[in-house]
């Protein structure tokens, strides 16, 4: 009996590592295939570790067994990333860490903007869960605008520098990555997408 459990305990435990080893082998080669659909490559330059980062992060990208859970799990990421960016604001304007009032305008300009994001990106979690690849990759695409137009809140003109601009930077990899994710099956397997 107790070798039965034994052979049981063993072979659980090696489908668990042979699965991971699997969604591994997923999300570096999605991580590196994508990278090839982003005009944004030469200011990108740690796309691919940011994206495989991101994924080993989150317990849930072990489960995936296809670019499509990925892409799920991608989204997610990108939501849940945008409200730690967000919470960050919130706090620098609570506790008044901002160098002028021309800084927290833009912060609260900024805030305005993630929650307009988190819109789209919720939309876009919900259009992938009924299948719409399409609708979801306008959606993320939409959702990218927020760390975009926050950073130009903070350009040369007026003097004023970002408290945030690493964070945007990440925020913006973040919300591409489902959405190229898109772009790498679609480009694949054209036409197969929604099917």
């Amino acid at each position: 009996m107790k070798m039965l459990m034994n052979l049981v305990t063993f072979v659980l435990l090696f489908n668990g590592c042979a699965a991971n080893k699997m969604a591994d082998a997923l999300i570096k080669k999605s991580c590196k295939d994508a990278r090839k659909f982003t005009g944004l490559v030469s200011q990108w330059p740690n796309f691919e570790k940011v994206c495989v980062a991101s994924f080993k992060e989150n317990p849930e990208s072990q489960k995936a067994r296809n670019i499509d859970d990925l892409i799920m799990v991608g989204a997610n990421n990108a939501i849940s990333y945008l409200t730690n960016v967000k919470r960050i604001v919130e706090k620098i304007i609570k506790e008044r860490k901002y160098k002028s009032s021309l800084s927290k305008k833009s912060l609260e300009d900024c805030l305005k903007l993630y929650s307009k994001s988190s819109h789209f990106l919720i939309s876009g979690l919900n259009y992938l869960k009924q299948g719409n690849f399409d609708e979801a990759k306008y959606a993320f695409k939409d959702a990218q605008e927020a760390p975009i137009f926050c950073e130009l809140k903070f350009n040369g003109d007026n003097q004023q520098i970002s408290p945030v601009k690493k964070e945007n930077n990440l925020l913006l990899i973040m919300i591409s990555i489902p959405g190229l994710f898109i772009m790498k099956v679609d480009f694949d397997s054209p036409g197969t997408i929604n099917k």
